[in-house]
């Protein structure tokens, strides 16, 4: 079957859905969404959802702060649940990088981020259950919290469809049509073929695959990011607020029912490529006791949690760890991938920023130069150890 559309975003994440649901805010209604699964079912299902806003640099700053507010408000906006909890976030780093830090929140305060510097004993007063053992200095955000990335993916998507986007699940992407340098349509594994003059590659953890479609090579790599769930003790008491411990490389984020997510944050994602198709797949033993014991070490009162279960969550890294938004050499085929773990945090500004290079090639939230292609080619291949840059430079 053959028919056509406007525009055709790859992927039904919830940056796919962002972008669909800002394209139709545009008014372009002939907008088709495709998912070769469900919606949410790649890595956005698998994201805890963490809404920080420490971030180096001022495109970046703007894009967490909109869509923070984006989250604060977004059944107004969209008609759909966020399931947003402002619980507050701790950023704690190394003695090292405590300049580092004091210069990155000046910068934040001048955009708006509501956050103050604290030290060590500063951070055992506002949460003393945290035993800050290799912390120089950490960054307090009150306004920051954790959400629902499936509930927010659902969200943008029903307001799309509201708006006249189709978005079509259990539809797999298996070939883009080309003519010269110009996209010119999409084929699916079912054998329908969407004539279009601009394709989106929303496609996340499959981005590279969609991407060579059309001829094209992205640097990105599929990094493997465990996920722990923990069971806190009834003794354990109010919930902890959202800890990022950089200096220990751990990340200890609440959830309702006693419940507590942690992980790593050693920056070696990249050098652990993982197959998508193994995303969600359980994690091994001495992965579970080093997370428990990390997280007894932050926070000791959780040296009784009970140990619940694991998951290989992922992450579509790029380079630099920051995302690639651009129209590529493929006229008409743009790119939002590279999410490298903001993902769910900076869904809402990206889908904006995209549909705004779509229909204007320009955007007034933040300066799309920082986040083209282009940027890599002379170092396609920087260094992956730049992890900690996604947080200070």
């Amino acid at each position: 079957m053959k028919r056509s559309a406007d525009v055709v975003v790859i992927g039904g994440g919830v940056t796919g859905c962002s972008i669909a649901f800002h394209l139709a805010e545009r008014g372009l209604r002939d907008v088709v969404v495709l998912e070769r699964r469900f919606l949410a079912s790649g890595g956005t299902g698998r994201s805890v959802g963490i809404m920080r806003q420490l971030y180096p640099t001022p495109e970046t700053s703007r894009m967490v702060l909109h869509s923070l507010r984006v989250f604060q408000n977004f059944r107004e906006i969209t008609g759909g649940e966020a399931g947003y909890v402002q619980c507050g976030a701790l950023i704690a780093v190394a003695p090292a990088q405590r300049a580092a830090l004091a210069k990155t929140l000046e910068a934040l305060r001048e955009i708006g981020i509501q956050a103050r510097l604290l030290t060590p004993e500063d951070i055992r007063e506002l949460e003393p259950r945290i035993d800050p053992f290799a912390v120089g200095a950490a960054v307090y955000e009150p306004e920051s919290g954790y959400g629902d990335p499936t509930g927010v993916t659902a969200g943008f998507a029903d307001g799309a469809r509201r708006r006249g986007v189709a978005i079509e699940q259990m539809t797999e992407v298996v070939g883009l049509r080309t003519e010269g340098d110009r996209i010119v349509g999409v084929r699916t594994a079912a054998g329908d073929e969407v004539a279009t003059r601009v394709v989106v590659n929303a496609a996340g953890l499959w981005c590279r695959e969609i991407a060579t479609m059309a001829g094209l090579s992205l640097p990105i790599v599929v990094g493997r990011h465990p996920v722990f769930i923990i069971e806190r003790t009834t003794a354990f008491g109010r919930p902890h607020p959202i800890y990022i411990d950089l200096a220990s490389g751990t990340f200890l984020r609440p959830e309702t029912g006693g419940l507590t997510l942690t992980g790593f944050l050693d920056a070696d994602e990249p050098n652990h490529p993982m197959d998508p198709e193994a995303l969600g797949a359980d994690v091994p033993f001495d992965e579970v006791a080093r997370i428990m014991e990390r997280a007894s070490r932050c926070i000791p009162a959780l040296g009784d949690a009970r140990y619940q279960r694991g998951y290989a969550g992922a992450f579509d890294i790029s380079p630099d760890w920051m995302p690639i938004l651009d129209e590529t050499p493929v006229r008409g085929l743009y790119v939002a991938v590279g999410m490298s773990g903001h993902g769910f945090k900076l869904s809402p500004a990206v889908g904006r920023l995209m549909a705004d290079l779509v229909t204007e090639g320009r955007s007034s939230l933040t300066d799309l130069a920082a986040f083209r292609l282009d940027r890599f080619r002379t170092e396609p291949h920087a260094d992956a150890g730049a992890f900690s840059h996604s947080y200070l430079r």
